[in-house]
């Protein structure tokens, strides 16, 4: 039997009323609190530092976004100066661990997010990608957000809305990143070119000096000579020998210093590789030994030849060698290993040889800029970003090629290729042994 209070609630559907009443309300106090946290995490992104690098960036874009949607890994994409880089964040040990891919842009503008999505496919391939650009003040898309899911679902109107917002946000920090990064770069550039300077006019002022020197040295040589000749068996013959013998090698490091610094036309000739590395270990040798590091020579026998500039190749390997005195500055036991060796590419042999060193080494993302101008691992005041650019047009001026491999806090090593010179066939038509070698 029904109170008469039951009856009416049932009729009047009261209480039912409250119940939804109280349903939507629950609803509307979870939605307000979801935009709430939608609002501070976007007020959190507008305040990522114009400063800090594309991996830093992209770590902390990817913690803060997995507060508001659900993804497994992300990715901010950069598009700059005909390359795609991606800047992969996945969860690891408890923290966004970010990793760089790289790739040239070899498509039309409007599809780049399928190669966006191509590239980031070749690491996670069984994960499926929602992108979203990033654009300019002019409309142009410079970048991409992605959310990476191990499961393909559907975005609906809310999400889709929320993750345009967050671009729109994201894309006005990342457009000024950019720009703080291209005035950097500007001034940078300006403080090579005045230390480049300051560098060729040292230049000068050491040929100056080792002209200078010729004359009273050649006197030293001289005088010594005669001296050795008059007093062969005298006591102090040995004496007089070691001085004629520091004078020689004197004369060698400043006749060395002097076609080095030279600014003419340089001559091709056959050239010898293991004769490179003998002259600029005379040149160079005694600043290399005193920075307490070991040098390795591990030289092809027979020796091999190659037709080019001996003068420009030596610039090429005196650079490579400072580089590597610098890579293994503070090093525990400092090493440096020459290695010169026959390459044989399809139809083509080459002369190759390497600098190896267990110095710093370089990072992925700077190893792919070593050879652009003014590019510059080193502080300010310790280089000027042209010394491997240098070095790569002369080894392309010789139908050759310079590269570079390394790890980060293990080692580095700089291969430079160059066409080998065959020696031609006997008058009987055998080849030579260096040929078969």
């Amino acid at each position: 039997m029904h109170t008469k209070q039951e009856i009416l609630e049932k009729l009047t559907g009261i209480q039912s009323s409250r119940k939804s009443y109280y349903s939507e309300l629950v609803y509307l106090v979870e939605e307000m609190k979801k935009k709430n946290k939608q609002l501070a995490v976007i007020n959190q992104l507008t305040q990522i530092q114009i400063n800090a690098t594309w991996q830093q960036t992209t770590s902390y874009i990817a913690a803060q976004l997995s507060q508001i949607l659900i993804f497994e890994h992300f990715a901010l994409t950069i598009v700059k100066g005909g390359m795609l880089s991606s800047y992969l964040a996945t969860w690891n040990d408890g923290d966004w661990q970010c990793h760089t891919l790289t790739q040239n842009i070899a498509v039309e503008a409007h599809v780049l997010t399928e190669q966006v999505h191509l590239t980031i496919a070749e690491v996670l391939p069984e994960h499926h990608a929602t992108s979203v650009p990033l654009r300019s003040q002019l409309n142009q898309t410079f970048g991409f957000l992605t959310l990476l899911r191990q499961t393909k679902q559907p975005v609906d109107r809310d999400e889709a809305e929320l993750i345009q917002l967050v671009a729109s946000h994201v894309g006005v920090v990342v457009e000024n990143t950019l720009l703080f990064q291209d005035v950097n770069e500007k001034i940078k550039i300006e403080a090579q070119l005045i230390q480049s300077a300051k560098m060729a006019a040292i230049g000068e002022m050491a040929a100056g000096i080792a002209h200078e020197l010729n004359s009273p040295l050649t006197a030293i040589l001289g005088n010594s000579q005669l001296l050795m000749r008059e007093r062969t068996d005298a006591p102090e013959a040995p004496l007089m020998k070691d001085i004629y013998q520091c004078g020689v090698r004197c004369k060698k490091i400043i006749q060395n210093l002097l076609t080095f610094s030279r600014q003419e036309e340089y001559l091709f000739s056959t050239t010898s590789i293991d004769e490179i590395v003998e002259d600029v270990l005379g040149l160079i040798g005694y600043q290399l030994s005193v920075s307490g590091l070991t040098i390795t020579r591990e030289m092809h026998e027979p020796p091999l030849l190659f037709h080019g500039s001996r003068h420009q190749i030596e610039q090429i390997l005196i650079n490579l060698l400072l580089n590597a005195r610098d890579a293994v500055a503070g090093r525990e036991a400092p090493h440096i290993v020459i290695r010169s060796f026959l390459v044989q590419e399809e139809n083509s042999s080459y002369v190759g040889l390497s600098v190896y060193d267990n110095g710093t080494g370089i990072c992925e993302e700077q190893l792919s800029q070593i050879f652009q101008p003014f590019f510059s691992t080193k502080e300010r005041t310790k280089g000027t970003g042209l010394g491997l650019s240098v070095s790569l047009g002369i080894a392309e001026a010789h139908g050759g090629k310079l590269f570079a491999e390394s790890v980060e806090g293990e080692y580095s090593k700089f291969t430079m290729l160059l066409p080998l010179l065959a020696d031609e066939e006997d008058n009987d038509g055998e080849k030579t042994d260096f040929d078969r070698g």
